[in-house]
């Protein structure tokens, strides 16, 4: 499986590309960015904190252009066709950490030259049959399908999709399994509680509805004589 790079251009913020000079009597200088300017004072952002210092003790101020700016003069001054004007300003923002404005310049290079190792490899193309091509072009070329993050041969995604479903599928019947057997438990529980219900019952009737405790077997009959009752050994009925 291929990981699918995603190239996150991270902007960083005004404060942090600019850098103002402030020089003052006595060789002290400040290097910042300069966030407030009066006749009596002047603020500068050092990167978490700010210094101020009085006017009277300034000696000079110097602003620098940000390399962004300094990027964007530049390139206002190189022709569209001029390549290797293109190229080093392309080196220079790559060590300036200016990702977008390096592609940006080496976006003119290759439109002069189109088959340039440097500038087609830092805009992250691939040579495929002699011919530079982006990455997913590349892939796509080569029967690769894009799935979740990932390049991947359609077997491959295949394989996947039917492992998960299959996963799937043994989770819901360990799952109904195990709903079955809980019910199934429940209902022998309930089983054994409606047996030992009627039991107790049968026993309840016995002792209660049928007699002086001896059971129909030893009533007395219309004709003949009392049976004995196994009660009294005399054979007298109480």
């Amino acid at each position: 499986m291929r990981k699918i790079i995603v190239i996150v251009v991270i902007v960083l913020a005004a404060g942090a590309v600019f850098a103002d000079d402030v020089y003052l009597r006595g060789g002290g200088q400040i290097t910042g960015v300069i966030v407030e300017q009066s006749e009596e004072s002047v603020t500068v952002d050092i990167g978490g904190g700010t210094l101020t210092a009085r006017m009277s003790s300034v000696v000079r101020i110097e602003k620098r252009d940000s390399p962004l700016q300094e990027y964007r003069t530049r390139a206002e001054g190189i022709p569209p066709d001029d390549a290797e004007a293109w190229r080093e300003l392309a080196q220079w923002a790559t060590g300036e950490t200016l990702s977008s404005q390096a592609s940006e310049a080496y976006s003119y290079v290759i439109a002069v030259l189109p088959d340039d190792h440097e500038a087609n490899r830092a805009l992250g193309r691939v040579l495929l049959d002699g011919k530079w091509v982006t990455e997913e072009e590349s892939y796509r070329a080569r029967g690769f399908v894009e799935f979740e993050g990932e390049w991947l041969t359609r077997d491959e995604r295949i394989a996947i999709i039917k492992g998960r479903k299959a996963r799937e599928k043994e989770d819901r019947q360990a799952n109904d399994a195990a709903i079955q057997a809980i019910n199934d438990e429940q209902e022998a529980e309930a089983e054994r509680e409606r047996e030992a219900a009627e039991r107790e019952e049968a026993r309840r009737y016995n002792s209660i509805n049928w007699g002086w405790g001896a059971g129909p077997s030893y009533w007395p009959s219309s004709s003949g004589s009392l049976s004995t009752n196994p009660a009294d050994s005399s054979g007298v009925w109480r």
